[in-house]
């Protein structure tokens, strides 16, 4: 197996494609990366940590980034949008409105609107958004609600969050119709119907077929795993049993925990009715982290598939983490993490045809000197692939909001 890889000097050189190398097996070409909002500097820093990796969404107009800054003196939710046809972002717009909000995840509507969750003062807040208006904002859950995650349903939004629950925080479902900019709320549930006995976090939530899948990290084994819990019936809010889609691996020792660690799942849509879930996974403890993933099996009540290992051997005993995900119509899934195999944290992609794993390829100018980090991911209409991530110029410094643009190279 070759690796790919992109020099510092190449990278220095690189305008519209990947590398020479890559080329030839990409199916994107790379426009040079821009920032996206142009409010950084000393004591400012961008986070992109929605809960499912979900910053950035596109419709058939524009793609729009929501994060989390904190220029203003404390952490506030923010947007931007982009037309497809230009190349720079508008001004942004800040969204929340209370004393802090973390967390947003984003999803895309028809009519060029976009619907937006957060966390903010202890509660989860939603509202949707276009690059022509705001609409009113919605607060869903008790205090004690975070890590909000999004997905749609022709006219309805699927929102999972954890709540506080008897000391333990538990996944909640909760439907939201949508007409124009208004929400409603209609009905809700606990996914897993039995009471939390360990905590479950960072849920995220997509719809396939007329199936509700949910995953999360869950800590019931007394180690992180993710488990994942589907709804087959006409309500959507009445679930299978919690199903480990992390395999179990043999305990090396006895003094050690419980078990190896998993976290922060990400699930995708590719193709005809496919779902592909990834997480970081430390089940080889003298590497640190390493992506996973696992299709889910709409015929196997088993829910979720072999575990596979996306990244490639190249990975060595480098830490990979923040994995995202996303998929076209056709059934190409895309993995993107960032990645210290070159001694520094560089935004690595890797896509699945022919059911083989492509070997990793550094994106242009999400690769080189200081940090590139927390990517996250979108295939518009068009086949064509949008990337955002964090930028530090140097290791620990503030940071900058950065995107780029790949063509598809693929005809449709």
């Amino acid at each position: 197996m070759n690796r790919i890889s992109v020099s510092l000097v190449s990278l220095a050189l690189l305008v519209t494609t990947v590398s020479a190398t890559a080329a030839d097996t990409a199916p994107w070409e790379f426009a040079p990366a821009v920032d996206i909002t142009g409010s950084h500097g000393a004591g400012i820093y961008h986070h992109l940590e929605s809960s499912g990796r979900r910053n950035i969404a596109a419709t058939a107009n524009y793609v729009a980034v929501a994060w989390e800054d904190n220029r203003s003196g404390a952490p506030q939710i923010y947007i931007a949008y982009k037309a497809r046809a230009v190349g720079a972002f508008t001004a942004e717009l800040k969204i929340s409105d209370g004393s802090e909000a973390f967390e947003p995840s984003l999803v895309s509507l028809d009519g060029d609107r976009f619907a937006v969750a957060w966390e903010q003062d202890s509660r989860i807040h939603v509202r949707v958004v276009s690059p022509k208006r705001l609409g009113p904002i919605m607060v869903v859950g008790p205090t004690g609600s975070a890590q909000a995650s999004l997905a749609r349903d022709s006219k309805h939004l699927a929102l999972v969050y954890a709540r506080s629950d008897a000391g333990h925080q538990r996944i909640w479902l909760q439907w939201l119709g949508v007409e124009g900019e208004t929400l409603s709320k209609t009905r809700d549930c606990a996914v897993d119907s039995q009471p939390a006995k360990e905590d479950q976090q960072y849920p995220t939530v997509t719809r396939v077929n007329d199936r509700t899948i949910v995953a999360w990290e869950d800590r019931r084994l007394g180690h992180t795993n993710i488990m994942g819990a589907v709804s087959l019936d006409k309500s959507s809010c009445k679930f299978t049993s919690p199903y480990r889609i992390t395999e179990a691996q043999p305990r090396m020792s006895a003094s050690y925990g419980k078990g190896r660690g998993a976290a922060r799942v990400a699930l995708a849509r590719y193709g005809r009715g496919k779902v592909l879930a990834v997480w970081a996974d430390k089940r080889d403890f003298l590497e640190g982290y390493d992506i996973y993933g696992a299709d889910y099996q709409p015929d196997n009540l088993a829910l979720f598939g072999k575990n596979i290992k996306v990244q490639d051997d190249f990975g060595g005993i480098a830490h990979q983490w923040h994995p995202a995900v996303t998929g076209d119509g056709i059934g190409l899934p895309v993995v993107a993490w960032d990645d210290k195999r070159d001694g520094n944290a560089n935004i690595m992609l890797s896509w699945r045809m022919d059911d083989r794993w492509s070997e990793d390829t550094a994106v242009p100018g999400a690769a080189g000197a200081g940090e590139q980090t927390h990517p996250a991911i979108v295939i518009d209409q068009d086949r064509n692939l949008h990337v955002v991530w964090v930028e530090r110029s140097t290791v620990g410094g503030t940071t900058r909001l950065r995107y780029t643009f790949g063509r598809s190279t693929t005809k449709p």
